[in-house]
């Protein structure tokens, strides 16, 4: 399969919208995330609960977005879809 297939089959797999893909640096494994929340702690970092974990290895520290999951998240930034933590 291409890289377009691929993509597209990670849009379809990820239309629930509680669902983030993430990139371990610790491992190198991509796993997709379920949390129940998402919002903007005081230092307007981007706070999951329950706290983001890899799989593989239990980092926490060591993880980024994929590119997908970047695209989405700045998606819900700009269209007010992530608030303040309360």
């Amino acid at each position: 399969m291409g890289r377009f297939s691929d993509n597209l089959q990670k849009r379809l797999r990820n239309k629930n919208k509680s669902m983030i893909e993430f990139s371990c640096r610790n491992c190198l494994n991509i796993f997709t995330f379920s949390y129940t929340a998402i919002c903007l702690n005081s230092q307007d970092d981007i706070q999951f609960t329950p706290e983001a974990e890899c799989p593989r290895c239990g980092a926490t520290e060591e993880l980024i977005f994929t590119d997908y999951s970047q695209e989405k998240i700045e998606n819900m930034l700009f269209s007010n879809q992530i608030k303040k933590c309360k």
